[in-house]
């Protein structure tokens, strides 16, 4: 009879167990005396029974949690949740005359839910749920889990630059980020930069005008303010520009490229009297007066007819100064022409020449171009424009 009676103030005291621990009755002898225990109290029990609290920690073999129990508790987010039946605990501590004692795998066995308040504590990476019945404050370990720590994967792109070139730093690959921190430091230490990083807005632009050495590191939190490793940094420098050849002179566009150069020009041209056709060709040089604007063209040569007598095959001679205008010029001064008909009114002398062209291209120095030509007599007597001037088209290579 003693024996029973020895039992049953063991386990009734304070709960009824079965003989697999199944609990089916709390709040007898509570950790904290309330029938009504609110979030509120928790935070009391951390206080008042602090002493208590960390001897049924140490009880429980989870005695290095405590110091991280009794200051989270104080600003740890309780929620109200049910304790259902067959719900278990890894461990419970309650009073057992007026000691603090625990108890390892503990099953609630009770025929109703039980209300009871839950919270979590971190250490260590380390997730520790915790679950207090209302009825009488015992405070229970429920599951443990790993928080993911966080890893810190830092990107520099390009790790070698001139001044003035956008460096992109990439903290994009790291795992568990919650936040980041960019340091930039020059080669004496000296912080020069820092730029702060989330999961959304993990990339930035670094620019470096000094030339030198520079150390990039970052540093990753995660969750519960877990931090990553040392040891996330990037060596990068910033060189010196190199000194660029010094450019090539401009190439001329127009006019000549040399201060003498030579030429043939022909094509095609009208003689008039009555508009014969003809087939010219004349050589020369041309000597350069004012660089890329005027030159002096001095030419010779002749022409023959497509229609024979009285038509004669010609000579002619030219002295101009030829103005460059961009890809068009002008030219102008005098020339000669030989008696091109056997007709009385028809003589050889002076004639004024005009001339419109266009560059057609440059290789090198050599260029190409078309041009019209206009000869009216002048100065020699008795030599009409109606029957002595000419038209010419032609083409002209200068080398």
């Amino acid at each position: 009879m003693k024996k029973v009676i020895f039992l049953m103030l063991i386990f009734c005291l304070a709960f009824v167990v079965t003989a697999e621990e199944r609990v089916t009755r709390l709040g007898d002898h509570p950790f904290y005396k309330s029938r009504d225990l609110k979030p509120a109290d928790l935070k009391i029990i951390a206080l008042d029974k602090a002493g208590e609290v960390k001897q049924g920690f140490e009880l429980a073999g989870n005695g290095e949690l405590v110091f991280a129990f009794l200051e989270q508790i104080q600003s740890a987010d309780v929620q109200t949740v049910d304790m259902n039946p067959g719900d278990t605990v890894k461990w419970m501590m309650f009073k057992k005359n007026r000691k603090v004692v625990v108890m390892n795998d503990v099953v609630w066995a009770g025929k109703k839910p039980l209300t009871a308040y839950t919270f979590t504590i971190f250490r260590d990476g380390k997730l520790y749920e915790f679950i207090v019945p209302k009825i009488c404050g015992n405070i229970s370990l429920k599951n443990v889990s790993e928080v993911p720590a966080p890893t810190c994967v830092l990107n520099v792109e390009p790790a070698e630059a001139v001044p003035g070139t956008p460096m992109k730093i990439d903290l994009c690959a790291s795992q568990n980020m919650v936040k980041g921190e960019v340091t930039v430091t020059d080669a004496a230490g000296a912080v020069i930069k820092t730029f702060a990083m989330t999961p959304e807005n993990c990339t930035a632009e670094l620019n470096l005008d000094t030339v030198g050495e520079y150390m990039v590191t970052a540093v990753v939190w995660g969750q519960y303010e877990m931090k990553s490793p040392d040891g996330c940094e990037v060596a990068v420098k910033v060189l010196a520009p190199l000194t660029p050849p010094p450019p090539p002179p401009p190439a001329k566009k127009y006019g000549t490229v040399a201060p003498l150069a030579f030429l043939v020009e022909g094509g095609p041209g009208l003689l008039k009297g009555t508009y014969t056709g003809m087939i010219w060709a004349r050589a020369g040089v041309l000597v350069n007066v004012v660089k890329d604007t005027l030159d002096a063209i001095f030419t010779l040569g002749g022409g023959v007819p497509v229609q024979g007598a009285p038509w004669k095959s010609i000579f002619m001679g030219n002295a101009l100064l030829n103005l460059n205008t961009g890809p068009a010029y002008v030219a102008g001064g005098l020339g000669f022409s030989s008696k091109d008909c056997d007709r009385e009114f028809k003589k050889g002398g002076i004639d004024l020449v005009g001339q419109l062209g266009f560059n057609l291209f440059r290789h090198n120095n050599s260029t190409g171009s078309l041009f019209g030509e206009l000869r009216a007599p002048v100065i020699t007597e008795d030599r009409s424009f109606e029957h002595n001037h000419k038209l010419l088209l032609g083409f002209r290579y200068i080398f």
